[in-house]
């Protein structure tokens, strides 16, 4: 049995970030602004294949050498922000806030306008409705009707600002937004103002990646910084009855161009994928 030179092995989860590339400095981003939330099985695995040249009738192997050098990253991601999706569907765009209120008024068919307070999601105060300017003009809005009803919703929105001194505020909705005949919502029913993600089949933004995790022992850091990715595969919508669904993702990492790989990056310069560091 081999002896054990040092105490630094591989038993842990990992923090996965990721940003627009390049317009925001890939080492500094941070768990609570970047991350992409709880994962599992994070791996970062650098595959190749090789080209020799065999001689004689035994084809025994004079030279070789490496090629198709390629990083991948893969992932399983389980908390479905709408940022998360985003960044599944490669777009790196400002997701706008998520708020949620609650009709004070019942919105029956073809109601212009929904009169609601605030109602924010528990542990959650960002998503309080606190000022008109939390509703403006334009905004993406979802109803629904309360328990034991949640399945029953209709998509929206608001055709000019919020208007009211205080809750409860009134939403103008345009006609061609209207509640539709034969639907209502009742009081109670949640008013939800949130992003709309319209996936774009030419969307294909890049990101920089930063995967930091820990060695099963003295918390020796494993930070891998790569800042140039491209999302090959991560959109996924499972909705199961036994089990936890969740994303599973593919990135792949790019090499850098002369006029990228500026600044610090230079560091890593346009002959790698990425930096490496191990505290051990």
């Amino acid at each position: 049995m081999a002896a054990v030179k040092k105490s630094a092995f591989m038993l842990s989860s990992a923090t996965v970030m990721m940003a627009p590339a390049f317009t925001t400095d890939v080492y500094a981003l941070t768990p609570d602004a970047h991350s992409v939330g709880m994962v599992k099985e994070v791996a970062v695995p650098l595959d190749s294949s090789m080209i020799s040249l065999t001689n004689g009738v035994s084809q025994a192997t004079v030279a070789s050498r490496r090629t198709s050098v390629q990083p991948t990253i893969s992932f399983t991601s389980y908390e479905f922000t709408a940022e998360n999706v985003a960044r599944s569907l490669a777009m790196s765009g400002t997701i706008g806030a998520l708020k949620r209120g609650v009709l004070t008024t019942e919105a029956a068919a073809e109601a212009t306008q929904l009169i609601l307070g605030s109602n924010p999601v528990p542990g959650e105060a960002g998503s309080a409705i606190t000022a008109l300017g939390d509703i403006p003009s334009g905004s993406t809005i979802l109803v629904q009707r309360p328990a034991p009803n949640q399945d029953y919703v209709f998509p929206t929105k608001s055709s000019g600002a919020a208007t009211g001194t205080e809750s409860p505020w009134t939403v103008p909705i345009a006609a061609n937004y209207a509640i539709p005949a034969g639907m209502s919502f009742p009081v109670g029913s949640q008013v939800w103002v949130l992003p709309v993600l319209r996936p774009n089949i030419d969307q294909d933004d890049l990101f920089g990646v930063k995967i930091t995790g820990t060695l099963d022992s003295y918390d020796r850091p494993v930070t891998v910084v790569l800042p140039k990715v491209r999302v090959s595969k991560g959109f996924s919508l499972s909705f199961s009855e036994t089990e936890y669904g969740g994303m599973p993702w593919e990135l792949m990492p790019l090499l850098m161009s002369t006029s990228e790989a500026t600044d610090r990056l230079a560091d890593i310069g346009t002959s790698a994928f990425f930096d490496i560091y191990i505290g051990a």
